[in-house]
């Protein structure tokens, strides 16, 4: 049954100002941070340092302290939650079932978008350590690369394999060595034009807000505290607390991996190429990378849309082969200059929508200080969605 009466403290969390275990700062600061990190460590340097260019910075500092906003208010709203649930769940419980359904709806769409756009990027670096380091345009042997990278992942979700937790705990780690690793090395070249990783034609006012748009991609994470807070008994000022360690933390990792690719950028050269065995072997690990991602992202759709069709989480093998499907078509659409931050918008568009309902919630539900922070940061994310329709209404086609 949804709930529909106002957020008021109960026998669980009467006392949670005073009953707050040691470890709320590090549980929810490190809930943040597995959260937020993941692919976008690899994806997102060399995307947003396309789109924006020498504002690169800013569109991560942007994004970072909006995305930090939207986690703590969302914190702070389900601080006195029944359970610990998804933000789709929480918001349904808090406005009703047209929340939930819109959520998990843009999500599972999204979802197919964001793994296209994992494939593609993986084929392009595939692509560029055999022709020598540079990316290249968007050709048919990409869009083959990026489907059999999509194939495998969708196998393996139809097959029901189960990752070890061992190596789901040492994933974000590999990749953000491989993304430092690469950006370390200026690897590899960009190319002067049509790369499927570059600006979607030409942006007549600059590509920031589209940048900071496609950020959300590394950014869907944010909403953990959903799963994280609720049932705790932390105090208020743990919360806080935590939400600005995890955001702390996202922020050393993503802005270090930006400024080194941004540095590095342009200064690897014809002369002084990596050794052809390290550009396979870098892209051999970005593959691989991508691979275990888009397997996991499609299993995780696949709950989403299941959890949308039944308001259950019980997941069917038609459900995951049409998630798997929806994904081969948006790779097929990504394949033009530009279709990796195209694809990207995807899950933009889902993440915007989610918190958006999240600080609306707030907004609606929370008391009057929480409310008033969770207007701002609505109206700043809707501001900023009307400024990349801004922006892409001069994209040349």
């Amino acid at each position: 049954m949804i709930s529909r009466t106002p957020l008021a403290p109960t026998a669980a969390t009467e006392g949670s100002d005073t009953a707050a275990p040691a470890g709320a700062v590090k549980t929810i600061g490190g809930a943040v941070t597995r959260g937020v990190l993941g692919a976008g460590m690899l994806v997102m340097p060399p995307v947003v340092l396309g789109l924006a260019g020498s504002l690169t910075p800013w569109a991560w500092g942007f994004h970072l302290l909006l995305g930090g906003a939207v986690a703590l208010v969302l914190a702070l709203l389900v601080r006195q939650g029944a359970r610990p649930a998804p933000l789709s769940v929480s918001m349904g419980e808090l406005l009703g079932t047209w929340a939930a359904r819109s959520i998990d709806g843009v999500f599972a769409v999204a979802f197919t978008a964001g793994q296209a756009a994992i494939a593609w990027f993986a084929a392009s670096y595939a692509l560029a350590a055999a022709s020598g380091g540079r990316l290249q345009p968007a050709n048919a042997n990409g869009l083959l690369l990026a489907l059999g990278i999509l194939a495998t992942a969708l196998g393996l979700a139809l097959a029901g394999v189960r990752p070890a937790p061992l190596l789901l705990r040492i994933r974000p780690w590999a990749t953000g060595a491989l993304a430092m690793a690469c950006a370390a090395a200026g690897w590899p070249i960009a190319a002067e034009d049509g790369s499927p990783l570059g600006p979607p034609g030409t942006l007549e006012s600059g590509g920031f807000w589209t940048a900071v748009a496609v950020l959300f991609f590394a950014g869907v994470g944010w909403e953990t505290v959903t799963t994280a807070v609720p049932g705790m008994r932390a105090r208020r000022s743990h919360i806080i607390g935590g939400v600005l360690f995890g955001t702390v933390a996202v922020a050393g990792v993503y802005l270090g991996i930006a400024v080194v690719h941004q540095r590095m950028s342009g200064s690897y050269g014809e002369a002084d190429r990596l050794p052809a065995w390290s550009q396979y072997v870098l892209a051999g690990a970005v593959v691989i990378l991508a691979a275990s991602y888009c397997f996991t992202n499609i299993r995780t759709a696949s709950v989403i849309a299941s959890r949308l069709r039944a308001g259950e989480g019980f997941v069917t093998r038609p459900v995951t082969l049409i998630i798997g499907l929806m994904c081969a078509v948006f790779a097929c659409v990504g394949m033009r200059a530009g279709g990796v931050p195209l694809l990207l918008l995807g899950p933009a568009v889902a993440a915007l929508t989610g918190y958006s309902v999240g600080m609306f919630a707030a907004v609606k539900r929370g008391g009057r200080g929480l409310s008033a922070t969770a207007g701002v940061v609505l109206l700043t994310l809707l501001g900023s969605g009307a400024l990349v329709l801004w922006e892409l209404s001069g994209v040349n086609s």
